[in-house]
């Protein structure tokens, strides 16, 4: 069995993907690693012959390799366009929304201005439309920090054309503004982990900055939580993947979906992983 993971280096020996690499070659798998960092690659004479690509990574050569590797007709745990389609945040809210499952309402804009009228009446969520592990979100609970929010992005836009050389900075300065309605929930997040039909959950504070805070509290068994990530890894192919919820006085809205999450946390979540991903090689 030949598997090749397109990813990047497990950050550390205890980390869940390090366990997976290490029970796939317990297992007898012959097991690659690409990266950005594996040199040269002469694509005249590479070959796309492995069982199975595990992708994972969201660098630039992994989503190129993974394309390559679907349109060859080569099997991927998970699918290119699985992947493709929740890495984009405009795409997988309107996937969520035309699916009817509860999700905030979503404003796509090139202008942050435009949001005014929405900040006026309701808290809104802006982050980038494909950032990862929370990085550049912003919470506006009111017109007052909508206005800060504005003032820094224009600082940030200033410095960004001074970097530019004194050019014309639109191209740097304008991105594509993603914003969610701020729903009223509970005081802390759910985090849910799929292993194909496997649900495993967790409520902590965000954004976590301990390890403990970071490992969260398991949920138990909560079927209502359970069937809907099943139905959010239906509605987009995933068989490895993770949702983010919150529990509103109406019951859990989806926020993002993920693939390939890091799975802190999961109960034997390595043998878990490394079996699953054999059983779908075979």
């Amino acid at each position: 069995m030949r598997i090749c993971f397109l990813m990047e280096p497990p950050p550390s020996k205890t980390s869940v993907t390090y366990d997976v690499l290490n029970g796939l070659q317990a297992s007898g798998a012959d097991v690659e690693v690409v990266t950005e960092r594996s040199g040269l690659v002469d694509l005249q004479n590479y070959k796309f012959d492995y069982d199975l690509y595990l992708f994972k990574s969201h660098s630039p050569l992994a989503e190129s390799l993974a394309a390559a590797a679907h349109y060859r007709g080569a099997k991927l745990l998970n699918e290119y366009p699985a992947t493709m389609k929740v890495r984009d945040k405009v795409l997988t809210a309107t996937m969520l929304l035309q699916a009817g499952v509860p999700t905030p309402r979503t404003f796509i804009t090139d202008s942050i201005e435009t949001l005014r009228p929405v900040v006026r009446e309701t808290p809104i969520v802006v982050k980038p439309w494909r950032g990862r592990r929370g990085q550049g979100i912003e919470v506006c609970m009111d017109e007052s920090q909508f206005d800060d929010l504005i003032e820094r992005r224009a600082g940030a836009s200033a410095d960004a054309d001074d970097d530019a050389g004194g050019e014309d900075g639109t191209a740097l300065g304008e991105r594509l503004i993603f914003a969610q309605e701020f729903e009223e929930h509970e005081p802390f997040d759910y985090k849910a982990y799929a292993v194909g039909d496997y649900v495993h959950a967790i409520k902590r504070v965000f954004p976590g900055t301990t390890k403990e805070e970071k490992l969260g509290t398991p949920v138990g068994d909560d079927p209502e939580l359970a069937d809907l990530v099943r139905r959010c890894g239906e509605i987009f192919g995933l068989r490895l993947y993770g949702v983010d919820l919150v529990k509103t006085p109406k019951g859990f809205s989806v926020i993002e979906v993920n693939c390939f999450p890091g799975y802190k946390g999961v109960p034997q979540g390595g043998e878990r992983i490394s079996q699953f991903i054999l059983e779908n090689a075979e």
